[in-house]
């Protein structure tokens, strides 16, 4: 901080002035009566309250703070630096510092016991620190983030005074930097599905269109096929008839959607252990499906921390693709008052032909059942996957359905 900030005084801020004062004039009457040891001790106890509204009043002046944690884009699990860095820019060297540093209950520093705070989900780190004149001085933690969230650090309450403990003052330091902790990634068979055919016989009933310039090979005549598609040049060399196998005009589409409501009633609120393992199967099936060349899109009906009321992600490739969907999953507020098959009936109708739609649940009700069967008519691929609950479903083709017992984790 460039200029003397706003200090809160502690205490006895008001009685050091009033200190001086009375020892000046305590110390000049005992010059004047001729008793140079009570004038000794007078401005003795001048210099040393002096000194204590010194370091009150300019105990923070040019002096800066901020830490951070470095990387702060990691895995659960994963180690992380906290770094707190404490920098005086002025000739008055600051005998003590405490620091007092919010942090996140996710966040585990190794090696220290934090306090608890008033705050839910919050943790207090306490240290104290001792710096010198135009000295900057730098503490490091190891730590680890335990599970997926977007948190920031601080506030952070800095505490300095004289070396004589007469007086104290305060400084607040506003929040600053942010950790951001992805869903946790896992093979599919881990969760259940199937190692080979993770999506099962979710082949969508209306494929992709095919490029008719683009011919990719040829197969054995099927009954069904097109008489346009007959590979005739092949059919002369075989002998017998070939069909043409064209090139899709674009990659397929996964089009990932996950319910955050666990409970029919939104006032029942949430089961934490299964909405997180529903989160982790989802970022896995958006990594497996970015490894199999899809187009990966996500559709959560729950906000993310500051944003619009839901989360949608086009289908894409790009290279930055995983790390978006991965970022909007770590940073998913579970809270909704939205069912998911409204958000499916309204998004599906955007989408093109060839889609695969895997809707992660664990709440199925009727309604959402008519919506899945209503889509699979209209051609898409789906691929139902309740978690902890039934299904009410049975598989056919174009409909996969997977029940699986998902994790009831406690809250953390």
């Amino acid at each position: 901080m460039e200029s003397a900030p706003t200090v809160v005084p502690v205490e006895r801020e008001e009685l050091l002035p009033a200190g001086i004062l009375a020892s000046v004039v305590l110390g000049g009457a005992a010059v004047a009566l001729g008793r140079p040891i009570l004038a000794l001790v007078a401005f003795a106890v001048t210099i040393v309250l002096g000194l204590g509204l010194l370091w009150l009043r300019f105990g923070f002046y040019r002096v800066r703070y901020w830490r951070q944690l470095q990387p702060d884009h990691v895995f659960p699990g994963e180690p992380v630096t906290l770094s707190l860095v404490l920098e005086n820019a002025k000739p008055l060297p600051l005998p003590w510092v405490e620091v007092v540093e919010e942090l996140p209950a996710a966040l585990v520093i190794e090696g220290q016991q934090l306090e608890p705070s008033p705050k839910p989900e919050r943790k207090v780190l306490r240290t104290l620190l001792s710096v010198g004149i135009a000295e900057r001085v730098q503490r490091r933690y190891p730590a680890r983030a335990r599970r997926r969230g977007f948190y920031r650090l601080g506030p952070t309450r800095l505490t300095t005074g004289d070396p004589f403990g007469l007086a104290r003052a305060r400084l607040e330091i506003e929040p600053g930097g942010t950790l951001l902790v992805y869903p946790e990634i896992r093979p599919l068979e881990s969760f259940g599905l199937p190692a080979e055919h993770p999506l099962g016989d979710a082949t969508p009933l209306r494929p992709l269109l095919e490029d008719p310039l683009r011919i990719q090979g040829a197969r054995p005549y099927q009954p069904g096929d097109s008489p346009r598609q007959i590979h005739w040049r092949a059919t002369a060399c075989l002998g017998e008839l070939q069909t043409r196998l064209l090139e899709r005009s674009a990659a397929p589409v996964l089009a990932l959607f996950l319910d955050v409501n666990t409970f029919e009633h939104f006032w029942e609120g949430i089961r934490p252990g299964e909405l997180e393992w529903a989160i982790s199967l989802t970022a896995s099936l958006a990594s497996w499906g970015i490894e199999q060349g899809y187009q990966v899109g996500l559709w959560v009906n729950a906000p993310l921390v500051g944003g619009e009321r839901f989360i949608r992600i086009r289908p894409g490739r790009h290279p930055h693709q995983l790390r978006r969907l991965l970022e909007a999953l770590a940073m998913l507020v579970p809270h909704t008052g939205h069912r998911i098959e409204q958000l499916l009936s309204a998004e599906a109708r955007l989408l093109s032909g060839g889609v695969t739609i895997v809707l992660v649940t664990a709440l199925v009700t009727e309604n959402l059942r008519r919506t899945l069967l209503a889509l699979r008519q209209q051609g898409y691929g789906i691929a139902l996957i309740a978690v902890g609950t039934s299904a009410g479903l049975l598989p056919r083709r174009g409909l996969a359905i997977f029940e699986l017992e998902g994790e009831r984790a406690p809250a953390a």
